[in-house]
């Protein structure tokens, strides 16, 4: 017959590896959850650079050379966080949603 005292330290072991066990599936959890947001946070960045692109793509801007084409995003990025330029910036808004909605309603009527 086991003592009470062998008993417990034979419950105390399993305890500690069961423990152990839960410990390990909780970090693995987690990981998984950190990749998951990391993944959900990459395709948010491509579906953005993907709109950016098919918006060049209307503007007709996408024969440009890479190096004016960074230069006239630099230069439109220095005007949309001058505050000085809001009106610019309303005008653009304006123009542009007026051409999405153009393009949108070409597109309705192709399909």
């Amino acid at each position: 017959m086991i003592s009470q005292a062998a008993n417990a330290q034979m419950r105390h072991i399993a305890a500690l590896e069961s423990a152990k066990r839960a410990r390990e599936t909780l970090v693995s959890i987690r990981r998984a959850h950190e990749r998951k947001i990391k993944v959900i946070k990459c395709k948010g960045r491509n579906h953005k650079r993907l709109m950016v692109g098919g918006l060049a793509d209307m503007a007709g801007i996408l024969e440009m050379d890479k190096e004016t084409l960074l230069g006239a995003f630099m230069a439109l990025a220095g005007i949309f966080n001058d505050s000085a330029e809001s009106a610019t910036t309303a005008g653009w808004k304006l123009t542009g949603a007026s051409e999405l909605a153009q393009h949108r309603a070409t597109r309705l009527k192709n399909e």
